[in-house]
């Protein structure tokens, strides 16, 4: 989810592997209209080295001249000699070079830079294994179908030919997600397994203010999560009827149970479960207790659209709740209770008065909260 420069919202999506880094060099532009480079069958060379001296890869460029392949550089950085070289044969029409930075920062850089070698079948040239880049050969560059590199993004489309070497890097990486309990590490696992599957949709929000933009981003966020969040655990039918059906349980578990306090607590648990739909039915303007006890002589599934101002299958109408975020909304909210049950008290900010004479204030503008 991104911002746009324009009003209106548009979803962008883009076949192969994107990374967030362009040309180094404008030089390196072929399509002068369009401002990027783009290559067909081209090789590509991936290192995490800084490349300065011509002379660390003069033995692939004399390789391509005679071969008049196009080559893709990924690398930490290229300048130098070995810049002004590549550029003024690429000029001349010598060679047809075009150099990108690597993607990401620290350690993850090198996952990466590891993904776009499975992806293209190319051997890593890495500072730690202590190959040397005057030593690469043109069997240890990649090959990919078409690169589109612009100023600011590299599309990289692969060929296809290296699908399982590309599907068990995904189960690794999936692995890796699971076991990790950072958030960070979780979506940038989750944006590497995207990126190596062969497409990424951009969703760019337009608005005509900042207020409102922030607005609309934040709805296409929890959309997103809430996506997600169904694709790891499917749907339920929403509006509180799911924790509605859920209640009906509940009365039996109390009658099992010879603690008194074990069963005020469920009693509590049975009435918070009823709290969402009566409060939905309150928002619509109706009487909760008489929405609620309608929907209870319903069959799953089967609940009140507050939207249409009907009773209805609310899967069928849309109307639905990832099961995920409706059990860990029971359990934060239990948890949050269990707390405050603990402690006896919660933390609340004092509004203090507004300085001033409070001329032209609003009904409820009095304090500073």
């Amino acid at each position: 989810v991104e911002e746009s420069q324009s009003l209106s919202d548009e979803v962008e999506f883009t076949e192969g592997m994107e990374i967030d880094r362009g040309y180094i060099s404008p030089y390196f532009v072929k399509d002068q209209e369009r401002q990027v480079a783009d290559m067909k069958n081209p090789l590509i060379l991936i290192t995490d080295r800084k490349i300065s001296a011509v002379s660390d890869i003069v033995g692939i460029l004399e390789s391509l001249v005679k071969s008049k392949k196009p080559l893709l550089i990924i690398c930490d950085d290229l300048s130098g000699e070995a810049l002004s070289t590549i550029v003024v044969n690429k000029m001349r029409g010598v060679l047809d070079v075009v150099a990108i930075k690597s993607p990401g920062f620290g350690e993850r850089r090198k996952e990466y830079l590891q993904d776009i070698a499975i992806l293209t079948g190319a051997s890593f040239i890495a500072e730690d294994l202590g190959i040397t880049l005057d030593s690469v050969k043109e069997a240890d560059l990649g090959l990919a179908e078409r690169v589109v590199v612009s100023k600011e993004s590299t599309t990289i489309i692969s060929t296809g030919d290296h699908q399982d070497e590309v599907t068990a890097r995904v189960a690794q990486i999936r692995q890796q997600v699971e076991n990790t309990d950072s958030t960070f590490d979780r979506e940038k696992g989750e944006e590497r397994i995207a990126r190596l599957s062969g497409g990424i949709a951009r969703i760019k929000v337009g608005a005509a203010t900042e207020t409102e933009l922030k607005d609309k981003k934040l709805r296409y966020e929890d959309a997103l999560n809430s996506t997600r969040a169904a694709i790891e655990a499917g749907i339920v039918p929403g509006g509180g009827t799911t924790l509605l059906h859920c209640a009906r349980v509940i009365p039996a578990l109390i009658d099992s149970l010879e603690d008194e306090d074990e069963k005020q607590g469920a009693k509590i648990v049975l009435k918070s479960l009823e709290a969402p739909l009566k409060q939905i039915a309150a928002n619509a303007g109706l009487e909760g207790e008489v929405v609620l006890e309608k929907v209870r002589t319903m069959e799953f599934g089967q609940g009140y659209n507050a939207r249409t101002d009907t009773y209805e299958d609310l899967i069928q109408s849309g109307v639905i709740d990832p099961t995920k975020v409706t059990c860990w909304a029971l359990e934060n909210a239990e948890s949050i209770a269990s707390l405050v049950l603990t402690t006896e008290c919660l933390v609340v900010e004092i509004p203090e008065p507004k300085s001033g004479d409070g001329m032209g204030d609003l009904p409820g503008q009095d304090y500073d909260y």
